[in-house]
């Protein structure tokens, strides 16, 4: 009796163990699975304030700045504003041929009169490229440089409302000239569909590329413009055009659009494997720019203690892809909007704004909206012509989160 009576006591307690272990496992487990639920729910709320922080400081300064607000495509969903676009887009009048009305307003520019500060692609690797550290960030700067791509509009769309800067050219076919960079690249095996390009004359391609092309919305507003845009490749320097190096292609879609920050972003294909290796590998190569360097290599006038260097790739005028560095001038964080000096002239826009260092982990390159530098006709004594000095220039563009995405109203097209 007496050891099946220590028998019962010993499971009695093994049981008793077992009962307070669980227990004790059950309520670490409803604690951390609680912990994280809480984590969650503020990391969501976090974004959720972020978010209406951002809209709320954009949508005060856009009344103390004049700031634009863009359209979506949809004409149902139309967004109407009372202030003017100070867009930067090279309206073409048609008086001249193409190439003649862009040198012609290249040379009498009136915002930037002799261009003293926009460097040729050549000039840039050849003078400055060379001097940088690190030949990793040469290859990046190169690779930013071929994925710039010259936007030529054929096409206003009906879908414009009224108060669009462009209102008065819709259903024609006036030209307009911006800019854009290539973001994604996707390439795609052989299909049933058959491509009547030169190379393929009604074949079914083998491979074929999908370029997704960054740009201000302002510069192609929906499907309709698409494609009616010519996005050509590599226009480095005016030879490009008789010797074959620029590629053009023709836009497709409008893949997604994001009004609130003057955002587009457009498709392209093509089954030029040349074309198509060669901005893969572009893209592949394409990390951020290490612009800290750049003040070093006197590309900065103006050069302050603690300046944020600001570098833009971009087709002013319709010309060849010219680079151009500054510095920003609003330093505020939470300020969506980016201002800079540095020089930009019409047929910027859409232009990617390079920064030296974004200041989170999903915080996105703004693209080149607009300009408010006065424009001064009296060159008198003024080196620049178009503003008194070069810190005088007033550009910008809207930055964003990447995860803004999913709560901003972004649209898809197929």
């Amino acid at each position: 009796m007496t050891c099946v009576a220590l028998v019962i006591v010993v499971a009695a307690v093994v049981v008793v163990v077992v009962v307070k272990v669980v227990v004790v496992v059950v309520v670490v487990v409803v604690v951390v699975a609680a912990a994280v639920v809480v984590i969650a729910a503020a990391v969501v709320i976090v974004m959720v304030v972020v978010v209406v922080v951002h809209s709320s400081r954009s949508g005060s300064s856009s009344s103390s700045n004049s700031r634009v607000v863009v359209h979506t495509q949809c004409s149902s969903r139309r967004i109407s504003n009372s202030t003017s676009r100070h867009h930067e887009c090279e309206i073409f009048s048609g008086r001249e041929q193409e190439a003649e009305e862009s040198a012609h307003n290249w040379k009498n520019c009136g915002k930037n009169p002799g261009h003293e500060r926009f460097l040729s692609v050549q000039d840039f690797i050849d003078d400055y490229l060379p001097r940088l550290p690190s030949s990793q960030n040469c290859e990046v700067f190169k690779s930013k440089i071929d994925l710039t791509v010259r936007l030529r509009v054929h096409c206003t769309s009906y879908d414009r409302p009224d108060d669009d800067d462009f209102a008065e050219y819709r259903g024609t076919s006036k030209l307009r000239v911006g800019t854009g960079s290539v973001e994604e690249v996707f390439r795609k095996r052989r299909h049933n569909k058959r491509c009547f390009c030169d190379k393929c004359r009604g074949e079914a391609p083998r491979k074929q590329w999908e370029f997704v092309v960054m740009t201000a919305q302002h510069v192609v507003y929906n499907r309709e413009e698409a494609k009616e845009t010519k996005v050509d490749f590599f226009y480095d320097e005016d030879s490009c055009q008789g010797d074959g190096r620029m590629k053009t292609l023709w836009g497709v879609k409008v893949k997604r659009s994001i009004p609130d920050m003057d955002r587009c972003y457009m498709v392209c294909v093509t089954c030029d494997e040349d074309l198509g290796k060669r901005i893969e590998a572009a893209r592949r190569c394409s990390d951020k720019l290490n612009l800290r360097y750049l003040p070093d290599l006197g590309l900065l006038p103006f050069r302050e203690k603690n300046c944020d260097p600001i570098l833009i790739i971009s087709h002013p005028h319709g010309q060849p892809k010219k680079i151009t560095v500054g510095e920003r001038q609003n330093k505020c964080a939470w300020n969506r909007r980016v201002e800079y000096n540095t020089p930009t002239c019409p047929g910027s826009s859409g232009a990617v704004v390079f920064e030296n260092d974004r200041r989170d982990l999903w915080s996105v390159s703004p693209v080149h909206s607009g300009s408010k530098t006065p424009i001064q006709h009296d060159k008198q004594d003024n080196k620049l012509g178009g503003c008194v000095t070069a810190q005088e220039q007033l550009n910008y563009g809207y930055d964003w989160y990447s995860f803004s995405q999913y709560w901003y109203k972004s649209f898809e097209t197929i």
